[in-house]
């Protein structure tokens, strides 16, 4: 590939582009990105196998681009589509500021959600589906496939014992309510602080490509519900606040305020187990440190939603959200990773 790409850049760029190719670090897909100089500018290369993907990405980049402005700017795209070159807003992210300075994220919080709502409302009213990856639509399919793995990823590596046929019924029944939830626009699908740059002072939306139809309140769980960020409950009331008045302004609809807010507390639920599925897989089976270090936050959000009144609906569901917020669970999950790591 290499060669390829030198050819690719010689063309819409010139030598000194290849030259000053820089490999960056990636983050849980297959893509590879580089960074690379022109003319006193920086920009992104992306290089990836995945045509189809790499097709969803550059179709919502120039469609959300109409309506928002914190999207990456596409310049080149190569015939076969493994390469597109992409803006560069740099190396910080919404989440480097949180951790670094929490006090100055909260304007951009604010901003990324309004830009948020923009994207879902406005931007998913002429969206062809059918340009998605994978899936048009967030249905019970989906959630139940982030379910077992949760359960196959987590539950099962760290031994936890529950009743199976019991849980899955709570699985299918969970699924089934999920698809139900009635607001449903252009969802993110992973609409957290590592997928928004930071670039002089404004937040700049990456990673959108797995979006699709889905409840709008999703996209608001995961980012308000980061376990990493550990946002403190008055931070999450307000910014739901924002969210909902923004909702509303471009819906121009009555919004039930009780469905709203029952269709955000299901997938606050299914975003939390969502993410510890994916701690398990990409933290405990494959030893990658972001996730594992993950993992204690992500436990952190259960303790917070275990009195959830939509737990009540899902029994067994709940008998297993209780087990693993005892302080046991936590020893578990750092003696099997040592394990691990002394294996390897």
């Amino acid at each position: 590939m290499t060669e390829k790409i030198q050819d690719f850049l010689n063309l819409h760029y010139g030598e000194q582009a290849f030259e000053s190719l820089e490999l960056l670090s990636g983050g849980g897909s297959e893509r590879k990105y580089y960074r690379f100089n022109y003319s006193d500018q920086s920009f992104v290369l992306t290089e990836s196998e995945n045509v189809e993907e790499n097709k969803t990405f550059i179709y919502f980049t120039e469609h959300f681009s109409k309506l928002i402005e914190n999207l990456p700017k596409i310049f080149h795209v190569s015939d076969d589509f493994n390469l597109y070159v992409q803006s560069d807003f740099g190396n910080q992210t919404l989440l480097d500021v949180v951790l670094g300075n929490p006090n100055e994220s909260k304007f951009l919080y604010e901003k990324s959600i309004r830009q948020l709502v923009k994207m879902q409302v406005l931007g998913g009213t002429e969206l062809d589906y059918s340009n998605c990856f994978s899936y048009p639509k967030f249905n019970h399919i989906l959630v139940l496939r982030d379910l077992f793995s949760f359960k196959n990823y987590f539950l099962n590596l760290l031994g936890i014992e529950f009743n199976q046929g019991k849980l899955i019924q709570d699985f299918e029944r969970f699924a089934y309510d999920f698809e139900q939830i009635p607001e449903q626009y252009f969802v993110y699908r992973d609409f957290q602080t590592r997928n928004i740059m930071v670039y002089e002072n404004e937040p700049y939306f990456i990673d959108y490509q797995g979006g699709l139809k889905g409840p709008a309140q999703y996209d608001l769980a995961s980012i308000l519900w980061q376990a990493k960020t550990d946002l403190p409950e008055s931070c999450k009331v307000e910014l739901y606040d924002i969210y909902v008045k923004e909702f509303i302004d471009l819906t121009q609809k009555d919004l039930n305020g009780i469905q709203f807010r029952k269709g955000y507390d299901l997938c606050v639920l299914e975003r939390v187990l969502q993410v510890l599925g994916t701690y398990g897989f990409r933290g405990i089976c494959e030893g990658k440190k972001h996730f594992t270090e993950s993992i204690e936050f992500g436990l952190k959000n259960l303790k917070k939603i275990k009195e959830y009144s939509i737990l009540g609906n899902y029994p067994e569901l709940k008998k297993v959200v209780i087990k693993l917020t005892e302080d046991s669970t936590l020893q578990k999950v750092k003696k099997i990773i040592n394990e691990r790591q002394a294996n390897c």
